[in-house]
């Protein structure tokens, strides 16, 4: 990963805490998970084009959670 990427040791810290919804190193979109519904919290959630880690399960749970709208197509 680059200076830009955010690892899990970064996360944890929370220097850089929640979600990254658009990829700091690629700027893709897309994320992959191996398996969401029985995956723990503590889940890495990776970029799908660079496998930067973008955050944790938790993150995108939360995300979900307090969501609006905004990202409804």
């Amino acid at each position: 990963l680059s200076e830009g990427a955010m690892n899990l040791e970064q996360h944890q810290r929370g220097e850089r805490p929640g979600l990254k919804i658009v990829c700091e190193e690629c700027g893709s979109l897309s994320i992959k998970v191996v398996d969401p519904a029985t995956a723990p919290g503590t889940t890495l959630i990776q970029c799908g084009r660079c496998n930067a880690v973008r955050g944790t399960l938790a993150d995108l749970h939360d995300l979900a959670r307090r969501g609006t709208d905004l990202f409804e197509f």
